[in-house]
């Protein structure tokens, strides 16, 4: 049992370092290699894989974030504050901030796992027959909370809310065919659509500003940072609301925590603290409904199933905490490495170039030349919310639009 959870662990490191690689794209490869795995493990053991993945994750993924400049959909709305306290010499700051938020946020989600698991089964049907209404409400949240540019004009504020909700229909629209003509993405063992997609809305943007900085990077201060508990209830919360209705990820959540909070050190908590409490009550949407929430929990039901006794749960959740904490540390060491790393990189624009190669050639591999094509579709409209200057958590009507559509009766 140790072994399996030392090997989620690592996988959720190398997920969370990856720019590109989700903790998704691990559970794929193990539902894709099950036989194999079957052979060195149990499968109790392959699901702590995955379990132990989906944790890991949320807690290293904002390292690339802060020193990079490459966010997946959970961490985009981080860069602009955390590229700051880069620039400011408070890079490490910036992620003792993301790793005690998170660690936190695993805690506070404790209550809240019990929470559901006693609640869900006889309010399953009220929240299925609202999710409509939810995902209408996300939309109008997205494009209501844009901001007027600084010294615009009266009317700016409903340009920008114009051209959100423009990108929300874009990006909608991008969704809907890509998930239509999935199969020809599903070219080899843990392709995805979700793969090109999120590199092309969440990545690329960013790693295309990245090429055009001339910033040189100071050197970086290692102190820790303890964020206010203010700060990470909201994402907390956010990450538990999301958890509950199909459509929507810890991005969302992240979002919506994030929408009265105007510090820098704010914004960061409330965005780990949605990731990793979104992660972990997933799981107990799973155990307490059956319905999947996220891919690790659609790989974890695969495995063994989507129930689990008491005893199973607790385990699970001592084994989370366990995790938990020892991800906390790991986030804490490869930030100290990546603050005496990062002086060294001369200009971040050749590492930027280095990856955005990467994003083209992984993409190809992974999902063929209809993923490079929905790739450069979604890096049009990742793009594009620069150039307008409107928040990129609008390219989630990739996913929002298209489920509404079809729980709607739109699409089949």
């Amino acid at each position: 049992m140790l072994e399996a959870i030392l090997i989620g662990i690592c996988l959720g490191v190398i997920s969370g370092l990856i720019p590109g690689i989700h903790n998704n794209t691990f559970s794929a490869l193990i539902l894709a290699y099950l036989p194999f795995l079957f052979e060195l493990f149990s499968p109790e053991e392959v699901a702590l894989i995955i379990f132990t993945n989906a944790i890991t994750h949320t807690f290293i993924d904002i390292l690339p974030s802060v020193f990079i400049g490459v966010p997946d959909e959970d961490t985009a709305l981080s860069i602009l504050p955390s590229h700051e306290m880069v620039l400011e010499g408070r890079g490490f700051h910036a992620v003792s901030i993301s790793a005690f938020s998170s660690v936190f946020s695993f805690l506070m989600s404790l209550p809240l796992f019990a929470l559901f698991i006693f609640l869900l089964p006889s309010r399953w049907i009220f929240l299925y027959k609202i999710t409509p209404l939810f995902l209408v409400l996300v939309i109008s949240f997205l494009v209501f909370s844009e901001k007027e540019d600084i010294y615009a004009g009266s009317l700016n504020i409903w340009l920008k809310r114009g051209y959100s909700l423009f990108i929300l229909v874009l990006s909608g629209i991008i969704g809907y065919f890509a998930f239509k003509y999935s199969f020809y993405v599903e070219i080899r063992a843990g392709s995805s659509v979700f793969i090109p997609m999120m590199l092309g809305f969440f990545a690329v943007p960013v790693v295309y500003a990245g090429m055009q900085n001339r910033s040189e990077i100071p050197e970086q201060r290692v102190s820790l940072t303890i964020p206010r508990v203010g700060h990470i209830l909201p994402g907390s919360l956010s990450g538990a609301l999301v958890s509950l209705f199909p459509g929507v990820s810890s991005g969302i959540a992240a979002a919506i925590s994030t929408a009265k909070l105007e510090s820098r050190e704010a914004y960061i908590s409330a965005i780990s603290a949605a990731n990793t409490s979104n992660a972990m009550l997933c799981f107990s949407v799973l155990f307490s409904t059956g319905f999947t929430r996220s891919g690790a929990a659609n790989a974890f039901k695969f495995v063994i199933g989507g129930h689990l006794n008491n005893n199973e749960m607790m385990n699970l959740i001592f084994i989370g905490l366990f995790v938990a904490v020892l991800s906390f540390c790991i986030t804490l060491l490869l930030g100290a490495i990546f603050s005496r790393f990062v002086v060294k990189t001369e200009r971040v624009s050749r590492l930027s170039l280095a990856i955005l190669v990467f994003v083209f050639l992984y993409s190809l591999y992974m999902t063929g030349v209809f993923g490079v094509l929905i790739l450069l579709a979604s890096s049009f409209a990742g793009l594009l919310t620069m150039k307008l200057k409107v928040k990129r958590v609008a390219c989630m009507g990739c996913i929002i639009l298209p489920v509404l559509l079809y729980r709607i009766g739109v699409f089949s």
